[in-house]
C-alpha cells in the first residue's frame, strides 16, 4: 500500500516521470529507487511509532491533555459571561469563544 501524498509527495513526480521517460531501463531504475526510498520511509515511521508507544509519560500531564477541550470550553463560557457582565456586546463574546467551539466540532467527540 503506498503512503499518502502528504507523507511522501514524490508519488506524483514518479507519475510525471513515467510519462516523460521513454527508456525502460531508466524508468525501472527510477521506480526501484522510489520503492526503496518508500520502504525506508515506512520503516522510519514504524520505528517512530514504536518509540512513541514505549515512551513513559507523566500521568497528570496526560490527564490535563485529555481534559483540554472540556477545560477550554468551560473557560470560554466563563469568558463569555464575564464579557457580557462587563457590558461587551454578546456578539463579541460569541466571537471570542467561537474558535474553541469550531475546534471541538472539527475534532469530534473525544475518546
Amino acid at each position: 500500500m503506498p503512503l499518502p501524498d502528504w507523507i511522501n509527495p514524490f508519488g506524483k513526480v514518479i507519475d510525471l516521470a513515467s510519462e516523460a521517460i521513454t527508456d525502460k531501463d531508466k524508468l525501472n531504475e527510477l521506480n526501484h529507487a522510489y520503492d526503496m526510498a518508500e520502504s525506508e520511509l515506512k520503516k522510519m515511521l514504524e520505528e517512530t511509532y514504536r518509540q512513541e508507544l514505549g515512551t513513559k509519560t507523566i500521568p497528570w500531564v496526560d490527564a490535563l491533555h485529555k481534559m483540554g477541550r472540556q477545560l477550554f470550553g468551560y473557560a470560554g463560557y466563563g469568558l463569555a459571561f464575564y464579557m457580557v457582565s462587563q457590558g461587551y456586546d454578546p456578539m463579541a463574546a460569541m466571537a471570542a469563544i467561537a474558535p474553541g467551539g469550531i475546534y471541538s466540532y472539527v475534532k469530534g467527540r473525544g475518546k
